[in-house]
C-alpha cells in the first residue's frame, strides 16, 4: 500500500556510459567506430566512457540516429547521474559545516 512515510530505496544510478558500454560491448562496437560513425574523436568517446564529459544534446541526437538509444533517455541517465554527484558532495560538505556564506534557514522553513 502506498503511503507518505515509505520511502523509496535508492539503487545504483547509472549514466548514459554504463549503457553505452553495455550496447557497445553486445554489437563489438569499438570507441573508434562509433567515434567515426558520430563524427567525433576517439578521445571525446573515451572521456563519455570514463564520465570526465558528459554528453551534450548534439552528441545524444547522433548516438540516438547511429545506435538507436533515445536521446531523452541518454540525457535523463547524464542528469540524474550528475544530480545523483552532486548531492553526494553535498552531504560531504554539510559534514564539514555549512559555510557563513550561504543563506540561513528561518526556524519556521521545514523540508
Amino acid at each position: 500500500m502506498l503511503h507518505c512515510e515509505n520511502r523509496i530505496k535508492q539503487y545504483y544510478t547509472s549514466s548514459a556510459a554504463d549503457l553505452l558500454k553495455e550496447v557497445m560491448d553486445y554489437y563489438g562496437i569499438t570507441q573508434s567506430d562509433l567515434a567515426k560513425r558520430i563524427g567525433v574523436s576517439q578521445k571525446n568517446i573515451s572521456d563519455i566512457l570514463n564520465r570526465k564529459r558528459y554528453l551534450t544534446e548534439i552528441l545524444a541526437l547522433r548516438i540516438e540516429k547511429v545506435m538507436g538509444i533515445p536521446s531523452k533517455l541518454l540525457l535523463s541517465l547524464d542528469s540524474n547521474y550528475k544530480l545523483q554527484l552532486a548531492e553526494q558532495e553535498s552531504k560531504l560538505n554539510k559534514e564539514k559545516g555549512d559555510s557563513p556564506l550561504f543563506l540561513q534557514r528561518y526556524s519556521w522553513v521545514t523540508v
